[in-house]
């Protein structure tokens, strides 16, 4: 099959993106970099200047002729909000251009409460957050609200998510639209904290990554030149619904043996409590999973025997979906990030690259390597608040790349 053509961007976006993520640059930098001519540059970039975006920043150094003046990001010329939506807690992150984080919160989860009086809450949250900061609200360019999939991202809508049921169908986006009176986009978890690593620097140079998240579920977001790939329904990388064993319990997305029933923070936390009810592991368990599965890897950090060999088991089945998605997809890097991996880094991080060393098809071609986000605990949110930045400034967009494609 022939590959998609990769996507168009605006010359101010492109010139925007550069002066944010190489900055200080020239002129003639941007236009060398970009291809566009130096006329287009300069029209560009008077426009960015006269909306505040960019700033000259002096004379650089000297190149055998005139100093040429540098140009910078204004990074609080607009900000985006970031807001994670999850069971156990709802992070706010108020982000600049720079990837800076001006404020954050974060606050009771959505739990069993129902959509409206969730969604009324977090209304009320972000003007406190934003009332706090003293932040001018003609700055924002909206909010990034993103949750596990999979979504209606066109409509702004949960679909069947496992892990909010009662969320199906509900116009989370129009009602939040309503509540805050800011734009609002609706995304996937790990696609935002995907786009999150790159915006952020995290990724360095890589050309194709992806970034696995685990909070409730598991998910994956995949990044291609700087944009997200998200398929036909942007219901990408739903790593979490493989399936590992076809003889396997019915999931709740009804298919069997998916990843996320042996592997998953609460499948892991359930073993655990297993283990205590046995007394086969002595650690106090509250209920809460993100808060059990910190304790498992505490006690696994301190040595514990069972704790170590719970962890060991789930990183090495995670490890073998993340092996399939490398041979589907030949990436060069992955990103582990979200909450899980805050307490369990050091294991999933041992496991999931011996996997990558021993088994990706691609190992013979290129290293695979494995790393932490920078920004374990918020990188959803963080991600959500670069969504708004990017469709913004920079509106890109790859539905569809063939695997040649992305080779």
């Amino acid at each position: 099959m022939k590959s998609s053509p990769p996507p168009r961007f605006g010359s101010r976006g492109r010139a925007l993106e550069l002066i944010r993520s190489r900055g200080p640059i020239s002129r003639i930098e941007l236009a060398q970099s970009t291809g566009l001519t130096q006329a287009t540059i300069s029209h560009v970039v008077r426009k960015l200047i006269r909306d505040g975006l960019v700033s000259e920043a002096g004379r650089g150094g000297p190149t055998g002729g005139k100093p040429r003046m540098m140009l910078e990001i204004n990074p609080n010329a607009r900000l985006g909000i970031g807001v994670q939506l999850g069971l156990e807690s709802i992070v706010y992150v108020v982000v600049n251009l720079s990837g800076s984080v001006v404020g954050r919160l974060s606050t009771q989860g959505a739990g069993d409460r129902q959509p409206a009086e969730v969604v009324a809450a977090m209304a009320v949250d972000i003007a406190a957050l934003l009332d706090g900061l003293g932040v001018d609200r003609s700055l924002i360019l909206g909010v990034g609200l993103v949750s596990p999939g999979p979504i209606d991202r066109e409509n702004g809508i949960i679909l069947s998510a496992p892990s909010f049921v009662s969320w199906s169908g509900y116009s989370l986006r129009a009602e939040f639209e309503k509540a805050t009176g800011l734009r609002v986009s609706l995304d996937n978890d790990a696609t935002a904290a995907a786009l999150g690593e790159h915006w952020l620097g995290a990724t360095g140079d890589s050309r194709a990554y992806t970034s696995v998240y685990m909070a409730t579920g598991i998910g994956a977001g995949i990044v291609i030149d700087g944009t997200i790939y998200r398929g036909v329904s942007s219901n990408v990388g739903e790593l979490g619904h493989v399936t590992v064993d076809v003889r396997g319990a019915v999931c709740s997305c009804g298919n069997r043996g998916c990843l996320e029933l042996l592997a998953s923070p609460r499948a892991i936390v359930a073993r655990a409590a297993a283990a205590v009810s046995k007394g086969e592991l002595d650690i106090p368990l509250s209920g809460t999973t993100q808060t059990d599965l910190a304790t498992l890897g505490m006690a696994a950090m301190r040595g514990n025997v069972v704790a170590q060999e719970i962890l060991v088991d789930a990183a090495e089945i995670l490890a073998a979906g993340i092996v399939s998605m490398m041979n589907l997809f030949d990436l060069e890097l992955v990103v582990l990030a979200g909450p899980a991996f805050a307490s369990t880094a050091a294991i999933y991080l041992d496991r999931v690259q011996n996997a990558m060393d021993n088994y990706a098809i691609s190992r013979h071609a290129h290293r695979i390597t494995v790393q932490l986000s920078p920004n374990v605990h918020d990188a959803a949110a963080l991600g959500a608040a670069t969504l708004v930045l990017q469709e913004q400034l920079d509106p890109r967009s790859l539905r569809s790349v063939s695997i040649a494609g992305v080779a």
